[in-house]
């Protein structure tokens, strides 16, 4: 499928443009609640143009003496209120509605398409860019797009009506009034242009911050165990700085724009003020007409100041909503692979040569076989390349020569939703949701009860779920369970979902030798599993258990073999495991 089908099945023409599926998300359903929030717009619309109006009565009643003039007054005044209540009620009901629809659509499409992205994707950047879609971007879509939408409906009505009435009664002041206050929105609406730039650049730097604070929390650990308190002090300084100086230059652009609005005020309010009483002094208008231009003149002078806001505000939305339908949009050109049924023989890789930044070879033409339902230890030195097999055999990066097949068909072609329903892993770094046993054991999903029971055995947690049940709560990122512990819900996590092939990445790293052996040899119990474990410990017991030991170096494969056979051979697992038994 090529880019421009694709794009053009995610985004639908309209007008010689081309509108973001994420856009089409605040209408779907929400027709009626956005043309009835129209609708109580222009309620509202007539209701403020009326007070002009009852002023005028009442102005006029004074001044002519006339009670009823008085009365006409006093009972526009009692419909007045009534039908603004009964407005004000109607748009209220029908905006907050659409509002709270249109962000809810919104939200579920731009996470479903999120959750669509391949791991690889996910690991290139685009975590700091949904934060942000979801917190400054998500505010401001809110406010300058749904939000503005209404505002600026709101605010053009009320200018032309108001404008349309100001030269109905009086064409000699009406249409200066109208003309002044038109050249300072066309002056307000060019230099408001700049606005949408600002708030480009106000988005950009705040996904850099927020990716940045992310980055820095992330190595909390770190900064405290080295001291670098300081340090990373300077740097946040830095990038809050930044951060502050754009938000402060898109503040400075928008005051720019309020202070025409200021001036249009001052020099629309003075013409009204000036020409008003001077031809209710010549008797050509009366003291009431005089009030209702200047109660009239307030409708024709905010649109200075708000609408080109309203205006470059939500042009800016829309470019936002635009970049987030760019950013979900990315590689979404690849085709669906086949299907993986079941793994039936072996994993092969055949020559495989693989580097990260294009330059240095991670890997140098490995070529290994690994047989359903053995068990394969990997070793090696830091940087032999090790945990790349891994990642290489879970599809996260298709960018290598060579082939990685599974029963024949390249890893390249499969589906990666099906290739996880072959394979789990369970890696060094263990997350867990701070919800119950039962939910990090299940993800959430249903399982028939004795496959949950049969995994949490397999797992070595069935004394852990006797004694604190399963619904307890594992807490932010699993602290109220241990290490070991965690690392067996993960395990029981891949075996609930019976899956064929386990992965284990450096898992018991950052366990006790006791508990690392533990968690080695529960997964090297289970029956009919196929294991593929990259660890870094040298545990006789262990290592004897496994089919076959991979040894790497420096992305090349150096030995393989049993425990005996590579001890035997004195080579460089015999010196690894020497040097381990040392230390």
């Amino acid at each position: 499928m090529d880019t421009v089908n694709l794009r053009n099945k995610n985004l639908r023409r309209n007008g010689g443009h081309l509108q973001p599926e994420c856009k089409k998300q605040f209408y779907k359903g929400n027709h009626l609640n956005f043309a009835m929030t129209l609708l109580s717009i222009v309620f509202v619309t007539v209701m403020n143009v009326g007070l002009a109006f009852i002023l005028q009565y009442f102005v006029e009643a004074v001044q002519y003496a006339d009670t009823s003039l008085l009365k006409k007054g006093a009972a526009a005044v009692g419909i007045f209120l009534v039908c603004y209540f009964l407005c004000s009620i109607l748009n209220r009901k029908f905006k907050n509605t659409y509002i709270r629809k249109a962000l809810s659509q919104f939200k579920d499409h731009v996470f479903e398409r999120m959750l669509d992205k391949s791991i690889s994707q996910y690991e290139n950047g685009m975590a700091s860019q949904f934060l942000s879609a979801f917190s400054n971007d998500l505010n401001s879509i809110e406010s300058h797009y749904l939000l503005g939408t209404t505002q600026l409906v709101l605010t053009l009505m009320m200018y032309t009506s108001a404008g349309a009435i100001m030269i109905f009664w009086s064409p000699v002041m009406g249409i200066p009034v109208v003309l002044i206050s038109l050249i300072f929105v066309l002056l307000s609406l060019k230099y408001g242009k700049k606005l949408v730039d600002k708030e480009n650049e106000t988005s950009e730097e705040n996904q850099g911050f927020v990716a940045q604070v992310k980055d820095l929390l992330n190595g909390f650990l770190v900064i405290k165990s080295f001291k670098a308190e300081k340090e990373v002090m300077t740097i946040f300084k830095g990038k809050n700085a930044d951060l502050e100086d754009t938000k402060q230059g898109r503040r400075m652009t928008a005051d720019m724009v309020e202070i025409f609005g200021n001036i249009t005020g001052i020099v629309v309010n003075m013409l009204i003020f000036g020409m008003g009483f001077l031809m209710a002094f010549r008797g050509e208008m009366s003291l009431g007409m005089v009030l209702g231009f200047i109660q009239l003149g307030n409708y024709v002078v905010n649109p200075v100041g708000t609408l080109a806001a309203c205006l470059s505000n939500r042009r800016a939305a829309v470019r936002l909503i635009e970049r987030i339908e760019q950013t979900l949009d990315k590689d979404d050109t690849l085709e669906r692979g086949k299907e993986l049924p079941s793994f039936e023989k072996e994993i092969v890789f055949d020559q495989v040569k693989f580097s990260y930044d294009g330059s240095m070879d991670v890997l140098k033409g490995i070529s290994l076989c690994f047989e359903k339902g053995k068990s394969y230890a990997v070793v090696g030195g830091s940087g032999s390349g090790k945990s790349t097999l891994l990642k290489l055999l879970l599809g996260h990066n298709n960018n290598f020569e060579g082939n990685i097949s599974i029963d024949g068909i390249p890893v390249k072609m499969i589906d990666a939703a099906s290739l996880y329903d072959r394979m789990s892993i369970v890696q060094q770094d263990v997350f867990l949701f701070d919800n119950s046993l039962r939910d990090n054991i299940t993800m959430f999903k249903q399982f028939d009860e004795n496959k949950v029971h049969s995994a949490v055995e397999k797992a070595g947690l069935a004394a852990l779920v006797e004694t604190k049940g399963d619904s307890y709560l594992c807490g932010e990122g699993g602290k109220n369970l241990s290490g070991g512990e965690k690392q067996r819900v993960s395990i029981a996590r891949c075996l609930v979902r019976e899956s064929q092939v386990l992965l284990m990445d450096e898992a018991t790293a950052a366990l006790d030798n006791e508990t690392a052996v533990q968690v080695e040899n529960a997964i090297l119990d289970i029956a009919g599993l196929t294991r593929i474990v990259v660890t870094h410990r040298f545990n006789e017991s262990s290592l004897k258990k496994y089919d076959e030991i991979i040894v790497m170096g420096r992305g090349s494969l150096i030995e393989q073999g049993n425990f005996e056979e590579l001890m035997n051979k004195q080579g460089y697992f015999y010196s690894l495991y020497n040097v381990a038994q040392a230390e």
